[in-house]
């Protein structure tokens, strides 16, 4: 019953160290204003890689030492000033609240109802989801245009099915993961190019007579070392006047040629619907599922690992080392 709940203890990974994600029992107490959900399905977010590697964390970040901010399951107990849930009602994580645990809290303003209809494995990644969606709502391409993707993740790959069904006459995919680039293929690449091997930048150019792409999407960041490298990949192939978007954050400074971008008049976006407030957030997180909600959008096929839980260990190295992975789900 609503506020009868004084504590819970649940079972919670905690990042001790870089490298070491130890599983220890923790003790809730659930605020007015707070919900306890019993987790359905977590995921491993670049971030997480990035804080589980030790690098760098700009401080006006929330810690990561209980890990985890991707995730969702059921609602099991609500706070006394909370009217927006009711015990029982599916939810989505948009917040660093411990998602990788049993169970976890989280206040009213960083959890989304799952709309009807969306089965709970794709609902849980709702917030990268969300991200990618934005992203491709803002890149905005005219019908004939010719799109740059640089940087296949999680995000990446959303944008290429997402632009090229909004009206991209030619999808170029840039990586330097085969698996990555035959995923974009599938999902409507018209030409994919491994940067490991290829000059993507020439490649880019012949394609599109010297002149440079309408609109590229940059998503190579958090913790990929390729991302001041794929940054200048996408200033130098927008064409004067283009829109260049980047979706991940980069989190360490880059030394980049913004000379491109003031001279050739380029529209440089940061589409960062994570860090909009909550009023926005409510607004568009049902309108960026809604092409989910309606399949148009595969997220299935970009889920390349699942583990349980306890072993997420397992899981983060699999992540760090396997430079294939895409989305590494995790499951109590």
């Amino acid at each position: 019953m609503k506020g009868a709940l004084t504590y819970v203890k649940v079972t919670c990974g905690v990042l001790v160290r870089p490298g070491n994600i130890e599983f220890v029992e923790r003790e809730l107490d659930l605020a007015d204003d707070e919900v306890l959900v019993e987790t359905y399905q977590a995921s491993i977010c670049d971030a997480d890689l990035r804080a589980y590697r030790g690098m760098y964390m700009p401080d006006d970040l929330p810690s990561f030492k209980y890990i985890g901010h991707e995730g969702g399951g059921t609602v099991v107990e609500i706070g006394k000033k909370v009217r927006e849930f009711r015990v029982g009602d599916k939810v989505m994580l948009f917040g660093p609240h411990n998602s990788f645990s049993n169970y976890f809290k989280a206040p009213v303003r960083d959890l989304h109802p799952v709309p009807d209809g969306l089965p709970m494995e794709i609902a849980c990644l709702g917030e990268p989801i969300c991200v990618g969606m934005f992203g491709v709502f803002e890149a905005n391409p005219q019908l004939g245009d010719t799109v740059v993707v640089a940087g296949l993740n999680f995000q990446g790959l959303l944008a290429v099915e997402g632009l090229k069904k909004r009206g991209a006459a030619k999808l170029i995919a840039v990586d330097y993961s085969e698996a990555h680039l035959k995923l974009a293929l599938q999902r409507g690449a018209d030409i994919a190019i491994n940067s490991s091997h290829e000059d993507a930048s020439r490649i880019i150019l012949d394609q599109t007579g010297g002149k440079g792409a309408d609109v590229v999407v940059h998503s190579c960041g958090y913790w990929n070392p390729r991302a001041e490298e794929y940054y200048n990949l996408c200033l130098q192939v927008t064409r004067d006047e283009g829109r260049l978007l980047s979706l991940p954050d980069t989190m360490t400074p880059l030394k980049i040629n913004l000379h491109r971008a003031h001279h050739h008049a380029l529209e440089v976006l940061f589409p960062a619907v994570m860090h909009h407030g909550f009023e926005f957030r409510q607004r568009v997180v049902p309108r960026l599922l809604r092409p989910i909600m309606e399949g148009q959008i595969d997220i299935r096929g970009l889920i390349t690992s699942v583990y349980p839980l306890r072993e997420v260990q397992q899981a983060m190295r699999k992540f760090d080392e396997d430079i294939d992975q895409v989305k590494v789900v995790l499951r109590p």
